[in-house]
């Protein structure tokens, strides 16, 4: 299940609310995901840590569950109450709440003075990758120019090759650091550029 299908299937459970207190608490739900996946939590956590909507819903309507009907049957039959099967859930559209033009050039300008230091921010990082990348090949091809320059000079030091032999150990090492600075600078940009896309749009809301 994902979070899509978590809070449609939470939504048809708070049916028996008001449709303002239902849509304030999905509001408040859909905000406890928004912030978990931008703190790097996955929706699998978070539907772990609430639980199943049908609990959840029973909570929140608390002593305003209805009352189960009970149907009398005659002597001799299997069961003295049954509730009849509702049927399959309806699946619930979200919609995008549209914003007024005040709310709307709000919402431009604070991302715009956002981008202006979150942009740079990311290309520094960047470039501390790309420092590591290129210090990483360097190291690997330094047999390469070592060879190169014994063919052009007809010379090889022993110094120089043991040189060579530290900075393939020190290539080594920066290709470990720069795979694993890259996982995390692609993934720090993309949960920032998913943030400024959904403030752009807005949140989903459920009718």
């Amino acid at each position: 299940m994902n979070k899509s299908e978590y809070l449609a299937l939470l939504h048809s459970h708070l049916s028996d609310l008001p449709p303002e207190e239902r849509n304030e608490l999905m509001e408040d739900y859909q905000a406890h995901f928004a912030f978990a996946l931008q703190n790097g939590r996955s929706e699998a956590d978070v539907i772990l840590e609430l639980g199943h909507p049908a609990e959840l819903a029973k909570e929140a309507l608390g002593n305003r569950l209805p009352q189960e009907p009970i149907y009398w049957f005659g002597p001799g039959s299997p069961s003295s109450n049954h509730v009849p099967d509702p049927g399959p859930v309806p699946p619930v559209t979200p919609v995008t709440p549209h914003r007024g033009s005040f709310a709307t050039a709000m919402v431009y300008t604070g991302l715009f003075f956002v981008d202006i230091i979150i942009g740079p921010l990311l290309l520094a990082l960047w470039s501390v990758w790309f420092s590591l990348a290129i210090t990483a090949f360097v190291g690997l091809i330094s047999p390469l120019l070592l060879g190169l320059e014994y063919l052009w000079y007809g010379e090889l030091y022993q110094a120089k090759a043991f040189a060579t032999l530290a900075f393939v150990g020190i290539g080594i090492l920066f290709v470990i650091l720069s795979k694993r600075t890259f996982i995390n600078f692609k993934n720090l940009t993309k949960r920032f550029w998913a943030w400024h896309a959904r403030t752009v749009r807005g949140e989903q809301q459920y009718e």
